[in-house]
């Protein structure tokens, strides 16, 4: 007696098609004997459904017998597929009788094969796959009598994070407009497949915690001009947690001083500074920025920097294996600065630079000039870059 399993599937969707329609059926053939036409039958489908997880073989006996004794005209198929899907409790919808045929002693001999369709709806978001991407989510942690100063600094994070393009940016502050939305396409009133937008909401891998400890304004005249400046020395702590395990993956104070203004612009601009510092030291940590491609003079980056910032560039040497830990030496190699790369046109993706000193090839890492991230000459760095240009740092 031969017994077969087939399990296949087919994803049916459209160019750009936000709801997705997938379809997936799983069968089984069974092969069965009897003295009848409809015994061998029965016994085949029998044979088949015992393939299949979860399905009382004895109830669905009875549903067979059941189903002989009805009528034997042109509904016995339905007759048999009703049964079929009940016993098994919808993990069987149907059959087929591949062959029925009586042997050199006369007995029957059956093969039938036993499906199961279902059919399944996803909603596809626009735009990248998010799951090629890390999720972050920035909190602002400052107490109330600068509250209002970190929600500023953490509007002009957000955006610095989001145009990098190495993390997915995820709002927690605007759940009643979620809330209003999600009782519309609950409505009537929504299409029907826009129901398949819920549930897709992303738990974070990291939470981005920053606190702006200290922000001291003074002001004096200038001798020369007799005009009054005004500065604010701000210390800001930062860091950045695993969610799962609540490892805190990295962490740093900045203390800056900014010449400001009464202006909202002159302000604005001193919160955007502070703001590029701060994610410059995360995303320099966690993606040291890459080169993308040399092309003679220049080298091109596949991230928005500021023009007329200059980088220092290195590449990595031999792995090291740790002299305490003896752990893996995959996660530690040696770093040689090579040279140094200025930026002079920036789009909303790509940068360009022009080699200032040294040779750079595609793959080198560089970091901001007297950042305090570039080092000397054979530093041992603590981390190894993935294929996706990001960094091991247990991130």
């Amino acid at each position: 007696m031969k017994k077969y399993l087939f399990i296949f599937a087919f994803l049916t969707c459209f160019l750009n098609a936000e709801v997705i329609t997938h379809t997936s059926t799983k069968t089984a053939i069974g092969e069965g004997y009897g003295l009848t036409r409809q015994e061998a039958i029965n016994n085949a489908i029998i044979e088949a459904l015992g393939k299949i997880k979860g399905v009382d073989i004895n109830s669905v006996k009875l549903t067979q017998t059941t189903a002989i004794t009805s009528d034997k005209g042109s509904n016995l198929t339905d007759i048999y597929n009703e049964h079929i899907n009940k016993a098994t409790k919808g993990r069987v919808d149907s059959y087929e009788i591949i062959s029925a045929n009586q042997d050199s002693t006369g007995k029957w001999v059956a093969v039938v094969e036993i499906k199961n369709s279902k059919t399944t709806k996803s909603y596809k978001a626009p735009g990248l796959d998010n799951k090629q991407r890390r999720s972050l989510v920035v909190f602002n942690a400052t107490s109330t009598d600068l509250r209002a100063l970190g929600e500023n600094l953490k509007s002009h994070i957000i955006t610095n994070l989001t145009k990098s393009r190495k993390f997915n940016i995820l709002d927690r502050d605007n759940s009643g407009y979620y809330e209003m939305e999600k009782a519309l396409i609950s409505s009537s009133d929504a299409k029907s497949d826009d129901i398949y937008k819920l549930k897709n909401v992303i738990g974070s891998d990291y939470l981005m915690i920053f606190d702006v400890k200290s922000a001291k304004t003074s002001s004096k005249q200038n001798n020369l001009t007799g005009k009054n400046i005004t500065k604010s020395e701000l210390v800001v702590d930062y860091q950045v947690i695993l969610f799962a395990t609540r490892e805190i993956k990295y962490s740093n104070t900045l203390a800056m001083s900014l010449s400001v203004g009464d202006d909202l612009k002159s302000n604005e601009t001193a919160y955007k500074k502070i703001a590029d510092k701060i994610t410059s030291d995360i995303l320099n940590a966690i993606y040291p920025l890459k080169i993308a491609s040399v092309n003679g003079k220049d080298v091109v980056f596949t991230q928005n920097l500021n023009v007329g910032e200059r980088f220092e560039c290195f590449s990595q040497g031999k792995a090291l294996k740790d002299s305490y830990t003896k752990q893996s030496t995959s996660d530690m190699r040696v770093e040689s600065r090579v040279g140094e790369v200025e930026i002079t046109r920036a789009e909303s993706k790509l940068s360009y630079a022009k080699i200032i000193e040294g040779q750079m090839k595609e793959g080198f890492i560089c970091r901001p000039l007297g950042s305090g991230l570039g080092y000397n000459q054979g530093r041992d760095a603590n981390y190894e870059l993935s294929e996706d240009g990001g960094v091991n740092l247990g991130f």
